[in-house]
């Protein structure tokens, strides 16, 4: 388990359009929570093996999982607009007053598993045959890097802005634009001699 908080004033490890700095000629007013900002994050790693059975179906077999959780990431809410006309077509313009990375995208649930069995045939040869499943449980987990994340000023210059919780703007499933993969089954043969 991990308890963390990223704070940073411009995400410097690529050029992510959407953490460009409102205005680069005030780079104090950049500081906010960090992209990488994972506030709790768990990872379960472990393997069953089942030689300790009387039962003949289960001997040679293993049986392994990682469990990952945690919880949203930081985003950029977006005017869509140069509000502070300084000629950058509004690509990094946060709605007024907003600081940067206000938004919080959902969180990340994922259970991988992995079911093995060894069959040796002397002690120089052996094969290994295994089942494996990505997100077994078929979560949806949203990409964070394709959210909608735009919101332009209305016709009376307000922002129709997500709902808040605890002080940040929740995504909310209209904006939803892309998720992780679904549950995958991998199956697969390993011959050692």
């Amino acid at each position: 388990y991990t308890f963390s908080k990223g704070i940073d004033n411009v995400a410097d490890f690529n050029s992510v359009v959407t953490d460009r700095a409102n205005d680069p000629l005030t780079p104090g007013n950049e500081r906010g929570l960090s992209l990488q900002d994972i506030r709790n994050r768990f990872v379960l790693s472990s393997i069953w093996k089942l030689d300790y059975t009387q039962n003949p179906y289960l001997k040679d077999f293993e049986l392994s999982t990682i469990i990952s959780l945690n919880t949203g990431r930081p985003y950029n809410l977006l005017a869509g607009v140069d509000l502070n006309q300084n000629g950058d077509g509004g690509l990094s313009d946060r709605p007024t007053a907003l600081g940067r990375n206000t938004g919080l995208t959902p969180g990340f649930a994922t259970v991988d598993m992995r079911l093995t069995r060894k069959i040796a045939f002397n002690e120089k040869y052996q094969l290994q045959a295994f089942v494996e499943a990505f997100n077994m449980f078929n979560r949806v987990n949203i990409n964070p890097n394709s959210i909608d994340r735009t919101f332009p000023p209305n016709a009376q210059g307000g922002f129709n802005l997500p709902p808040q919780e605890n002080g940040r703007f929740i995504v909310t499933p209209d904006r939803f634009r892309g998720a992780f993969a679904p549950r995958q089954f991998q199956f697969g043969f390993r011959f050692t001699f």
